[in-house]
């Protein structure tokens, strides 16, 4: 069966000419469709499917593209999205306040916290420098902090050790490091004893202060044995006497007691020292300020000096290291206490604690101007 390609009527099996319009039947085009009539109507049914699955996949690739992209960005980014971040940036005056409230009260605990930690600091300084020499321990802790102090040095005698035996206080520092003990024999060598001389008392008042706390006799030994070192200008029939096969062991300092004081071996050096009267109850002359090189002093300390003991107070901060005064008054007061020695090589430093205690004297000296 099929239809007329001319009019589109139905022929028969075997038809020849068609009913409808007379043309000849051409079968080989008998199963054509009729004029006007799609060969794809069934595919044009099948569009819309088409469209629609084309639309799911790419909608599904479009979704799966933002879920890979917002998953990676999410890896990156802040927790806070950018609205948020801009909506905490614009603060109100109050939340403004307050955050610089807060930075203000951190800013004064934490200056708080430090100026209490230099305080301790300074009353731990100050609870030290003032403790009393109550037994060996005591002593030999102040005994090691004592150095010589000689052309802006410091120069330690090393490790001290006190030993009771049969009733007696052996006080020794026989371990002095190698370069210190080249120092202390360029400073023999130079004639240069001023620094020595200080130190030595210094280490005298540590022993009369234990002496009274014990009542036991004493004998103090500062040297090294068995040692390359020694003092070049030392003459050498005095040497001779000091050296030995491992080397030579020449003493520093040697006291049996307050009379028998002597600095090196050479009995000259320290003539005039040696017979000093050592009084058992005060060996030392009087100090106006006696800890205003280790204590920080306050007004009430100072309120009832008059101007000239202010002065005095002032100087004698520099006297202890030797200064050598221009104003002959200075000199001659000075000169009259048993602690100083003039050392012509002090620049005129001072310790932190030293140079407040000059600046709060001036500041009460003003008051007499």
């Amino acid at each position: 069966m099929g239809h007329c390609s001319n009019c589109g009527e139905k022929l028969h099996k075997n038809q020849e000419f068609c009913t409808g319009c007379g043309s000849k039947v051409d079968h080989q085009q008998e199963n054509a469709p009729p004029s006007g009539v799609s060969r794809s109507g069934a595919s044009t049914k099948r569009k819309p499917a088409i469209y629609i699955g084309l639309i799911l996949v790419i909608g599904l690739l479009v979704g799966g593209a933002f879920y890979i992209g917002g998953k990676y960005s999410s890896q990156k980014a802040s927790p806070v999205s950018s609205g948020q971040a801009l909506k905490s940036d614009k603060k109100t005056p109050d939340e403004k306040s307050k955050e610089i409230a807060s930075q203000n009260e951190e800013k004064e605990t934490s200056k708080g916290k430090e100026e209490k930690n230099e305080e301790s600091k300074e009353e731990k300084k100050e609870k030290v420098a003032g403790a009393k020499i109550l037994d060996i321990e005591s002593a030999t802790e102040e005994l090691n902090k004592l150095s010589i102090h000689a052309n802006g040095r410091d120069i330690s005698l090393g490790e001290w050790s006190i030993r009771n035996i049969n009733g007696k206080l052996i006080i020794q520092a026989d371990a002095i490091p190698s370069d210190n003990l080249d120092r202390i024999f360029t400073l023999y060598d130079q004639n240069n004893l001023t620094p020595i001389k200080k130190w030595s008392v210094e280490v005298l008042h540590v022993v009369h202060e234990l002496e009274k706390q014990l009542q036991l006799d004493w004998s103090i030994s500062v040297g090294n044995t068995c040692v390359p070192q020694y003092p070049v200008t030392l003459p050498s029939a005095v040497l001779s006497g000091y050296y030995g096969s491992c080397g030579y062991s020449i003493p520093i300092l040697e006291a049996y007691d307050w009379n028998d004081i002597t600095l090196f071996v050479d009995e000259n050096v320290m003539s005039d020292y040696a017979t000093q009267d050592f009084e058992y109850t005060e060996p030392f002359s009087f100090y106006i300020l006696p800890n205003s090189d280790v204590i920080k002093l306050h007004e009430s300390d100072l309120s009832w000096f008059s101007e000239d003991e202010l002065r005095l107070a002032r100087n004698e901060i520099f006297a202890r290291h030797g200064y050598v005064f221009k104003s002959d008054e200075l000199e001659r007061y000075f000169s009259d206490q048993s602690w100083y020695y003039p050392d012509p090589y002090y620049d005129g430093s001072l310790s932190s604690i030293e140079d407040y205690n000059v600046k709060l004297i001036e500041k009460m000296e003003e008051q007499y101007k």
